[in-house]
């Protein structure tokens, strides 16, 4: 939030103006109204002050976790978050805006089942870079994560958005409990309608070829899971409201998803009952100090392309073991035009 203070206030006021569209009169009266407008927008991890390590992605949502108890503070929403206007629910332009596309998407997840929307997800590369980075260098696991989930998407982002952008994605939204946490440039782009987002971290980190991750904007996307109100899911339906096969785009159906197969961690990596041996041994499947696991070579070269290309192969082989019903690819995966440029 901002504090009461003249020059974070007049960016607050600045950027209620640019995302909301208010004229200076406008926006006084709205303030007056209700002291929140303006603190609407301002992004709390993103703040003025704080380091950019702070506006880091939360990838709570990518990795499945569940959410916690909301805490009291947490502010809540409010019907200037989200001004689409009266052209809210209008079909998208056939002839104009980004293309449809369809894609799988991938999730890692512990054994629980919860909401898939208002979340992060990956491509087959993202998820990959996200294990070999945050999971598999603990013991046991980190979050609890033994499956890979893979879902089918189809989408199509909003007309406004290409026009004003010239992309046919927005920037990514880091969801965290099922709430958009931010950067804000990334919850300026809900002004164009509940459009999917995207990013791509480092290959330098992790070489996985062209990993990417996407943000999938639900009902209410600033507000965590458990405080998502009746009003509030009718006011801001989201992206994926009614948004059947067969439905026209628009600014509130802009993605929809099917399930489509799972894999566990156990499957991809060989290590049966790693929890267990991890306890007994105190080996972990990855160690970065070393580029290298114990007890096992699957995680041996983060760094290394071709191991993460072999790595990569393999999963897809098991989805397509497990579900040879199901295609193994649906055609070319999306180009992410944000994100790291060296990628």
């Amino acid at each position: 939030m901002c504090p009461d203070t003249q020059p974070k206030m007049s960016r607050c006021v600045l950027l209620a103006v640019a995302v909301l569209g208010l004229s200076g009169a406008e926006l006084g009266a709205r303030q007056a109204a209700d002291p929140l407008a303006t603190h609407l927008l301002q992004d709390d991890t993103c703040a003025d002050g704080i380091s950019d390590d702070a506006c880091g992605l939360s990838l709570r949502q990518l990795r499945g976790e569940k959410a916690p108890a909301p805490a009291e503070s947490h502010r809540e929403i409010h019907p200037a978050f989200l001004e689409l206007g009266d052209a809210a629910n209008s079909s998208v332009d056939e002839s104009s805006g980004p293309p449809e596309l369809t894609f799988y998407v991938y999730r890692a997840k512990n054994n629980e089942n919860y909401e898939d929307t208002n979340v992060n997800m990956a491509n087959l590369a993202g998820v990959m870079w996200y294990l070999h980075n945050e999971v598999v260098g603990h013991c046991p696991r980190k979050f609890g994560i033994v499956r890979v989930l893979r879902y089918k998407i189809t989408m199509r982002n909003t007309p406004e958005l290409k026009r004003s952008t010239g992309k046919n994605f927005a920037r990514l939204c880091h969801f965290d409990s099922g709430a958009c946490t931010g950067p804000a440039s990334s919850i300026s782009d809900f002004k164009f309608g509940f459009v999917v987002g995207c990013d791509k971290p480092s290959f330098h980190q992790a070489a996985y070829p062209k990993a990417t991750w996407f943000s999938f904007p639900g009902s209410c996307p600033e507000v965590p899971f458990q405080r998502k109100t009746e009003w509030c899911k009718q006011d801001q339906k989201g992206g994926n409201h009614q948004c059947n096969a067969g439905e026209p785009w628009s600014k509130t159906c802009t993605w929809r998803l099917e399930p489509a197969g799972e894999v566990t961690l156990d499957e991809l990596t060989h290590n049966k009952n790693f929890d267990n041996t991890c306890r007994n041994t105190g080996f972990f499947e990855y160690r970065d100090g070393c580029d290298c696991g114990q007890g096992t070579n699957f995680w041996h070269g983060k760094r290394d392309f071709h191991a993460g290309l072999r790595r990569m192969s393999w999963l897809k082989t098991l989805f397509q073991r497990n579900y040879p019903s199901m295609p193994t690819d649906l055609g070319s995966e999306p180009e992410c035009e944000w994100g790291d440029p060296q990628r």
